[in-house]
């Protein structure tokens, strides 16, 4: 964590449509398609469907600067914008200048997959560091999935993961006291990055702040603060600089109530690993 960052994300000119500079600034797909990776936790990819994908991505690619917006809240909606690199988030801004971040996004994420019938945003995406988007036309997203029924079922739970993080973000910030509810973001970031791919050694690179945690789980940055210094206490976080270590995962878990079965993934192998080290651990929950 970085307590002296600043968490307000300077104004920058969203990328919702293409002009000769944008395309200047346009970069290269990845060399590994995260859409393969994240819809293989959910189903199981045949050759066609994973052709399918990279056909999906081959379109303009933009790289959005850190801090800087996608799009913003009442804007025009003239894509389907996929997040191939760096890390990403939904966000609404108050009259008095508050934001609240309501949802984390991750390389694979679809930021707006209703492009086809939404007319305009009714929240904001931002960029933590540097994030490259794929911007596909919303036609071409829907001839992609007419195409592919596993596409489809991918889709299918990819939506209901992200109504269930909506539902876990509801409860943290409504009823979970501020350590199971910073234990339970931790949790769940982790377990999102651990089935891409992104965890290893316990270990993942995080570009937040404890100013963005602070505003992710309705809590002051000084409490933020506060909660860290005591998971690091219990042993259950090591956080320097950009390095995020869980070193007993299962113990934070059973901290924070955190159980990965509302992410739907049911061909990720951690899914029941970390059920299974949970009610081994039967660790007491704080009162």
């Amino acid at each position: 964590m970085h307590p002296g960052d600043a968490g307000a994300f300077p104004a920058s000119s969203p990328v919702d449509t293409f002009g000769p500079a944008d395309r200047e600034l346009s970069h290269e797909l990845p060399a590994m398609n995260p859409l393969h990776t994240k819809f293989a936790c959910y189903v199981n990819l045949g050759a066609r469907d994973r052709a399918l994908l990279d056909d999906l991505l081959r379109t303009e690619v933009r790289l959005v600067p850190a801090r800087g917006d996608l799009i913003r809240e009442g804007e025009p909606v003239h894509f389907v914008k996929i997040v191939l690199d760096g890390w990403g988030c939904r966000y609404k801004l108050l009259p008095d200048g508050r934001r609240q971040i309501v949802a984390i996004l991750l390389p694979g994420d679809l930021c707006n997959p209703d492009a086809l019938t939404v007319e305009a945003m009714d929240h904001s995406i931002c960029a933590f560091g540097d994030m490259l988007c794929a911007m596909v036309h919303p036609e071409h997203f829907d001839e992609i999935c007419l195409e592919s029924r596993v596409i489809r079922r991918a889709l299918a739970f990819d939506s209901c993961a992200m109504l269930g993080m909506q539902r876990e973000w509801t409860v943290n910030v409504a009823a979970r006291p501020a350590l199971e509810r910073i234990g339970h973001m931790l949790c769940e970031m982790h377990y999102r990055l651990d089935a891409l791919g992104m965890v290893v050694d316990d270990t993942a690179v995080s570009p937040l702040t404890q100013i963005d945690m602070a505003e992710a789980a309705g809590l002051t940055p000084v409490h933020v603060n506060r909660v860290i210094q005591e998971l690091r206490g219990r042993g259950l976080l090591h956080w320097h600089g950009r390095r995020v270590t869980l070193p007993d995962r299962a113990g934070l878990a059973a901290l924070s109530g955190f159980n990965p079965g509302y992410l739907h993934m049911p061909r990720c192998a951690r899914a029941g690993d970390l059920a299974g080290q949970i009610a081994d651990r039967a660790l007491v929950r704080p009162s």
